[in-house]
């Protein structure tokens, strides 16, 4: 959905803030993101392109702040023209704190038609486009209320042939879980809350992450102060999630209450670090699976790089100052016997060569060799 932290979550994977973050639609267009661990870096390093970048907005060797401010100025401008694109926006991402892997991070659907252009159309064929493509698992984000009233999970279901074709390649997340604390202040209220979820084979990861009062800042103001909240953000919610529990603890203590424990499978998904962990899972069994795809393809990409390097080897004799010589002198060697033995019998070329001039002696003993 809008507004749902897509960009935020993303940021908290990559511990860095690389999309715009504001009230309503502030990503406009797909953001592909391609993670590559690198150890030996102490600071991060960007590359950026899109097809429908400026000359400018492309770089190389860029700085996360760098990458930050182009993506922001790219979605603005796609909001002043009141319009989403399916153009994507691609970028690699190398640091030492990253594992191998790509993100794209999309547009939030829309629900409700309100004044000025209706623009649901193209997110959906933006989103559609995004989640067709191959090896593809979802990181679905869930609003902090009742099942029966998440639109997102319809929209999946309209758009990718029923649950069955999309359910069992996705993750899903409740984020900004704070908003639900109160009303799940018993154990037995949070379990019925997700009751319905469940029955839906929907197991949503619990996730709260710090936001921000006011985010219609200025670029620059905005890129400093989430950065500051993303630094926080683990304790933060660390601290929240155990005072949501100890208050079931001691809502239980009363005898007077004949309260429910929070169901484990609950317990088991509280806090990003928790969804985190299973992601990575998915990524790497994923991976796993097709290492012999992989293989294969690598080898056939190593004999036909074999086949190049011998032919340019060969092809390197005639580079070398002595090789030359030697083919050259040989070839010349040839083609003065093939012109010569063109030429036998003509006056004018006995004269011209009369070097090579045969006897008759010589060319009776020649016959009776032949």
């Amino acid at each position: 959905m809008q507004s749902a932290d897509k960009s935020t979550i993303m940021g908290r994977f990559m511990t860095a803030v690389l999309n715009i973050v504001q009230e309503g639609t502030g990503t406009r267009c797909p953001l592909e993101t391609t993670c590559i661990h690198n150890e030996a870096l102490t600071e991060p390093k960007c590359r950026l392109w899109g097809e429908e970048l400026v000359q400018n907005g492309n770089g190389e060797d860029l700085t996360v702040d760098e990458v930050f401010e182009r993506v922001t100025d790219h979605n603005r401008k796609l909001d002043e023209a009141d319009r989403f694109s399916t153009a994507p926006l691609y970028l690699e991402y190398e640091a030492n704190n990253v594992q191998n892997m790509r993100f794209v991070d999309t547009t939030g659907i829309i629900s409700n038609q309100s004044t000025g252009k209706d623009n649901r159309e193209d997110i959906k064929r933006i989103l559609k486009s995004e989640m067709d493509k191959p090896n593809t698992k979802l990181c679905v984000l869930l609003e902090p209320k009742e099942y029966a009233t998440n639109p997102i999970i319809d929209f999946c279901d309209e758009s990718l042939g029923g649950r069955d074709g999309w359910i069992r390649r996705a993750t899903f997340f409740m984020s900004k879980f704070d908003k639900q604390l109160d009303d799940a202040r018993t154990g037995t209220r949070a379990n019925g809350f997700f009751k319905e979820f469940h029955e839906n084979k929907c197991f949503p990861h619990l996730v709260i992450t710090p936001t921000l009062a006011k985010e219609n800042l200025a670029p620059r103001k905005l890129d400093e102060a989430r950065k500051k909240l993303l630094a926080s953000a683990e304790q933060q919610e660390k601290d929240m999630f155990q005072g949501w529990r100890d208050g079931h603890d001691l809502f239980r203590a009363d005898p007077k209450n004949d309260d429910e424990i929070l169901n484990p499978d609950i317990q088991s998904r509280i806090r990003f670090a928790s969804a985190k962990k299973v992601m990575r899972e998915i990524v790497l069994l994923d991976t796993a699976k097709r290492i012999p795809e992989v293989i294969l393809a690598l080898r056939e990409e190593l004999d036909s790089r074999r086949k190049e390097h011998k032919t340019l080897k060969e092809k390197m004799k005639f580079t070398h100052p002595l090789e030359l010589r030697m083919v050259v002198t040989d070839m010349v060697f040839h083609l003065q016997k093939r012109v010569l033995a063109y030429l036998d019998g003509d006056l004018e070329s006995a004269r011209n060569f009369p070097a090579m001039l045969q006897t008759l002696e010589d060319e009776i003993e020649e016959e009776e060799d032949s």
